[in-house]
């Protein structure tokens, strides 16, 4: 996931065939510059260049297109671009190396047109996600460029017997093909032999989500996943004509895209509306990466257990207390209704990140030992860009223990039971499908909770959502004490790399505020439930989680050491073999 911030986004198709267009254009002089001057320059570049490079990389294109409609034609345009980008390169040094010594002018072309071959090759085997058609394609523009590289008499090699420069090509282009393939079954073994899926079907499944959307990667984690105990939570609160959902299921919202669990809050809040006519708010719980899902089809075991809570519901009046508690830098707010609680944590401005589960559950007890039920949720509200967790044993977890056990031994002022809530959809890159939701609470002062649908969010912006609604509630007359949650959703990861916080917008800000008005005039009477419930769910799992990361770790070492060694011994065996041709 990391190296996906090495990815850019393509401009578009008509600026990439105008880039092959110029690109030729610019070729046709470097050759000719010299050698002809004004109007003949002009024409001999622009049809030489044309006929040399541009127009196979046209015509690559076109191919490729009319061979997969659905495939975006920048990427196409894109592929053949770099191509004949290489190509020129090569055709330069060609003509350089021409005078000093003939074979070694054209063993630069040779060297040039395999690397676009093998270009050709990956990038349809990867990026485009063909098996077998990758070697079509590779095949076929190495054709194009040979057909009017022999054709034209601005080469070096023009007019030369058509088989002859053909069978050198070809022997240079798989000769370097079959290079790539010795060094990506290096490369596969160990992946194969840790986890059973191979390092190549590994990355087309991860491109084929990325780009396609595609849930191919899920046959991968399911094969090394493994089934584990987790806890849900679910609180209700049944008004007048609708009831209002607190779910925190204890499942991580990962791993990216659309795979596993990354749109689980999203999805288990869609699912309980449209089931019990409600209004569901999705929290992210006290875990970490060991319990994604393996599959997005795991939330049924999700959505099966929260039925169970809900059918055997009594819901009863309520009052309800907000009291804070800390420690050093980490805090608690725990909102307390009758006699059971939730618990949120955060470390803002500090980095709040992801709770080791063992972690949680000590805190649930050590919040049980003053409630009769409890559920800790992890505000998750300071992304700071350190990419991390929080285990048994550290200084951040003995801290957030205490700051829990603070947080429920002060005795706050009871009121009854009221929430107002809003919903609303933002139209943001780094906002999932939830949006933002808010929920006041009738506490003295009153508990605003602003859940928004994001991997995280900037310290700097969570305090300026809390000043300006604060600033809000004063103008309506009335205190607010803010809680700022994010879900911690990997759907936005698709976006680019793995850090994806929301930073400071004004269309969100206005949506927040308004969602705080909707909700001051949606606040009403309501009776309440609490209930728990273990579950059965597959997941990656700890040892799966270091193992792949061992693995990738191992296969990124040992590609340093062997692809410049086999690219190398590829090229040194082309030597070889076009010099006895």
């Amino acid at each position: 996931m990391s190296l996906t911030s090495y990815l850019v986004s393509l401009p578009p198709a008509r600026y990439l065939v105008l880039a092959m267009l110029l690109l030729g254009l610019l070729f046709g002089f470097i050759i000719h510059l010299g050698r002809y001057g004004g109007y003949e320059l002009v024409r001999n570049a622009a049809l030489d260049g044309f006929m040399l490079l541009s127009l196979p990389a046209l015509l690559s294109s076109v191919m490729v297109k009319l061979m997969l409609r659905k495939m975006p034609f920048r990427r196409i345009a894109a592929t053949a671009l770099g191509g004949e980008l290489v190509y020129g390169l090569a055709y330069s040094s060609s003509l350089v190396l021409q005078g000093v010594n003939p074979f070694l002018a054209q063993f630069a072309l040779l060297i040039g047109a395999a690397v676009v071959f093998v270009l050709w090759y990956a990038i349809a085997r990867f990026i485009f996600i063909l098996k077998y058609r990758s070697v079509l394609f590779a095949v076929l523009q190495l054709l194009f460029y040979l057909i009017f590289l022999v054709s034209n008499q601005a080469m070096a090699v023009g007019g030369q017997p058509f088989f002859d420069l053909a069978v050198r090509l070809y022997i240079s282009s798989f000769v370097l093909l079959l290079a790539l393939v010795l060094f990506l079954f290096i490369i596969n073994a160990p992946m194969k032999k840790n986890l059973g899926v191979s390092s190549t079907d590994a990355v087309a499944y991860f491109f084929s989500q990325w780009l396609y959307h595609n849930r191919d990667m899920e046959k991968a984690l399911e094969q090394v996943g493994e089934t584990v105990k987790s806890v849900v939570s679910v609180m209700g609160f049944r008004r007048k004509n609708d009831t209002v959902f607190f779910v925190t299921p204890y499942v991580h919202f990962g791993p990216f895209g659309n795979l596993g669990g990354s749109e689980f809050s999203h999805l288990l809040a869609q699912e309980m509306d449209a089931k019990y006519k409600s209004k569901t708010f999705v929290f992210h719980g006290t875990v970490t990466h060991d319990l994604n899902p393996v599959s997005s089809l795991e939330l049924t075991k999700i959505l099966d257990t929260v039925d169970v809570c809900v059918k055997s519901a009594k819901y009863a009046p309520a009052t309800v207390s907000l009291s804070e508690g800390s420690m050093e830098e980490c805090r608690s707010q725990a909102l307390v209704i009758n006699s059971c609680a939730m618990v949120s944590l955060s470390r803002a401005p500090e980095v709040t990140e992801d709770i080791n589960f063992g972690l949680g559950l000590a805190l649930i007890g050590e919040a049980e030992k003053k409630v009769e039920s409890a559920v800790v949720v992890d505000q998750h509200n300071a992304e700071t860009g350190d990419i991390t967790s929080f285990e048994p044993g550290s200084l951040v977890g003995y801290r957030y223990l205490n700051a829990v056990a603070a947080s429920l031994s002060k005795k706050s002022q009871k009121k009854p039971l009221g929430i107002g809530v809003s919903f609303r959809q933002v139209n943001s890159p780094v906002v999932g499908l939830a949006g933002v939701k808010v929920a006041l609470f009738s506490t003295s002062p009153e508990y605003l909770i602003v859940l928004i649908d994001s991997n995280g969010i900037t310290p700097k912006f969570r305090d300026r959502i809390e000043e300006e609604v604060k600033a809000l509630g004063r103008s309506m007359k009335r205190e607010f004490k803010v809680g700022i949650f994010t879900t911690d959703t990997h759907q936005t990861n698709i976006v680019r790399g793995v850090v994806n916080p929301l930073k400071d917008e004004q269309d969100m800000l206005d949506a927040i505020k308004d969602g705080v008005r909707e909700a001051v005039a949606d606040l009403q009477d309501a009776e309440f439930f609490m209930d728990k419930r273990w579950f059965d769910i597959n997941v990656l799992g700890a040892k799966q989680s270091i193992e792949i990361i061992s693995t990738v770790n191992s296969i990124v070492a040992i590609s340093k050491i062997t692809l410049p060694l086999i690219l190398l011994g590829g090229i040194l065996l082309v030597f070889a073999i076009v010099s006895k041709l």
